[in-house]
């Protein structure tokens, strides 16, 4: 019984991901071999997108909270409307940037949350600019270690450990993709052995 739903279980992951297990001249099939070389590439992604995007991004969200404080000043607070070829839509950013001084040395950021996103809906974006409108002082939260690194929301929100979920997921995909592929490649060649 248990074999039986494991069995289903990769039977439908392999499915979805087009993971065949006879060459094929579609396109869109992979043979085993193929998910073999490819799957890994998944998996080192995921882990370069954890290890050097979402767990700094996720640490900077933290320790923001802690970090001290200097009067800074709005430069920049726009809309950004960037089309999306992929979709045919238009995804909407805020663009904010700061200037703020720290021991006399000065400094520009442009990072409002870490975890900042872009939105297909404006009000997100609009929401952002109408905050931080050109020329209001504001708090600035910088990193005492490396001042460079500043903030205008300090703290966690969602948006702080999609990184994280993103690496996590390409690891995942590309190791269960491999353990799949590297199995029906043993099942192929188990029979001609011992033959």
């Amino acid at each position: 019984m248990e074999k039986e739903r494991v069995d289903s279980w990769y039977t439908n992951f392999s499915m979805r991901f087009n993971i065949s297990r006879t060459p094929t001249t579609s396109v869109k099939q992979m043979t085993p071999r193929q998910a073999l070389l490819i799957m890994p590439i998944f998996a080192v992604v995921g882990i370069a997108l954890t290890i050097f995007w979402g767990i700094p991004t996720a640490r900077n969200a933290m320790e923001s909270k802690n970090w001290s404080l200097a009067e800074g000043r709005i430069t920049i607070s726009d809309v950004s409307e960037n089309y999306d070829s992929n979709n045919g839509g238009i995804t909407y950013t805020a663009k904010v940037a700061y200037e703020y001084t720290v021991n006399g040395v000065p400094y520009a950021g442009s990072t409002v949350t870490f975890g900042d996103y872009g939105s297909s809906d404006p009000a997100h974006a609009s929401g952002i600019v109408s905050r931080y409108p050109v020329g209001k002082t504001v708090q600035v939260y910088y990193d005492q270690e490396n001042p460079k690194t500043s903030v205008l929301e300090a703290g966690t929100r969602w948006s702080s450990f999609v990184g994280i979920g993103a690496g996590l997921l390409f690891s995942i995909v590309g190791i269960l993709g491999f353990v799949i592929a590297l199995r029906k490649v043993r099942k192929k060649v188990e029979p001609q052995v011992l033959s």
